[in-house]
């Protein structure tokens, strides 16, 4: 809850800036990265390693009034972590279509080259891969997480919140943005296993947005 408020206190004092112009237009492209990914694991007695991945997609901006936008987007975000069992490096990666419908403001800086924005939204997941691999001794050995018995849910529900740039080039926008993705979901669904199991990120984004109205 306390991130839900946080949030929300960003985008009312994104409210209080001169209101961007292009902000009621409609905007569609294209955005990819990096995530920095791991696990809030409720077992303080395994130690996650951070894992880099990409994530990636398209977006929509639809404008509301001068300052406020809402903003769905369709992302392939690989998550997971890495871990250090008996010396060997091990990598749980869970792979998802995430869906997240953020609701954002924006506002012009000096002479609206530069539009910094906020926002913050829900978002589900759905998975659609889950892999254990682990290297000893130059061997690499792969195994699909159900090979292995270790069953996660296959929708995660979460939130997002960030703060991201867009520039006005003529007929695009390059647009930056950087999000913190909270994982409300325990996706642990191993029978017999208790331990909670919820996905974090840091994702960084660069795309290309093309506006088509306003």
């Amino acid at each position: 809850m306390k991130t839900l408020r946080f949030s929300f206190a960003l985008l009312i004092l994104a409210a209080m800036f001169t209101p961007a112009e292009t902000s009621a237009q409609t905007v569609i492209g294209v955005k990819g990265g990096i995530g920095i990914t791991d696990f809030s694991l409720s077992d303080s007695s395994v130690d996650f390693d951070s894992r880099t991945t990409f994530t990636g997609g398209g977006f929509a901006t639809f404008g509301l009034g001068e300052t406020f936008f809402l903003q769905p987007e369709v992302l392939y975000a690989a998550k997971g972590a890495k871990s250090d069992l008996g010396g060997a490096g091990a990598t749980l990666a869970v792979d998802y279509i995430e869906v997240p419908l953020l609701i954002g403001a924006g506002f012009n800086v000096g002479s609206g080259s530069v539009q910094p924005r906020v926002f913050a939204g829900p978002s589900v997941a759905f998975e659609i891969g889950c892999d254990l691999s682990g290297s000893e001794g130059g061997t690499t050995v792969s195994l699909s997480c159900s090979d292995i018995e270790l069953e996660t849910k296959s929708v995660d529900f979460g939130v997002v919140f960030g703060a991201g740039l867009a520039f006005p080039l003529g007929s695009v926008q390059l647009i930056l943005d950087g999000r913190y993705d909270l994982g409300l979901t325990n996706v642990n669904d191993t029978e017999g296993d208790e331990e909670s199991l919820k996905n974090r990120a840091w994702q960084f984004m660069a795309g290309v947005g093309f506006p088509v109205g306003g």
